[in-house]
């Protein structure tokens, strides 16, 4: 079955637009909204005192409190599902006779995606452009690119048997 090239440009046109009001949502909770009290709590209790080194940063609940700690685990949790969701309708788009060329060709659009939301935060007040969201953005491009091969092989193995 074949996915139409019009859902699919929509989809990745909606997703980015999705990705861009919640980036725009994360900049909001510099200016005084926080995150739901639920995941803060949550996260406040996985990593009680622990720093993380990310980037130029060191992040933790010490220097940050726990709602600064938990707006820096849902912004990279979002860099990570936006580009793995935004892989998946790239691959729908991308049609090519050769696996490895689509992959290729997939994995450079994702990464000139994830290098132009990098610029662009370098002219956005109280946004940071940094390099490791730009591995964090290619961790979830290679994460649904590894999931959807896994798929296929067991999908090709079930046909075969």
């Amino acid at each position: 079955m074949q996915v139409s090239r019009t859902i699919v440009l929509v989809s990745i046109q909606c997703w980015l637009g999705i990705g861009f009001v919640l980036s725009c949502m994360a900049s909001l909770t510099l200016f005084g909204h926080e995150p739901a009290p639920i995941i803060v709590k949550g996260i406040a209790q996985m990593i009680e005192s622990r720093e993380l080194h990310y980037g130029s940063l060191t992040v933790s609940l010490l220097n940050n409190g726990e709602n600064g700690f938990a707006h820096f685990v849902i912004r990279k949790l979002g860099h990570f599902f936006v580009y793995s969701f935004l892989t998946i309708f790239l691959f729908q788009l991308v049609k090519a006779s050769d696996s490895f060329f689509r992959t290729l060709l997939v994995l450079l659009m994702v990464s000139i995606f994830a290098v132009t939301d990098e610029f662009v935060q370098a002219f956005l007040p109280n946004r940071t452009p940094l390099i490791t969201d730009i591995f964090v953005d290619l961790t979830g491009c290679l994460h649904s690119i590894l999931l959807m091969k896994l798929w296929y092989i067991c999908r090709l193995r079930k046909a075969l048997a």
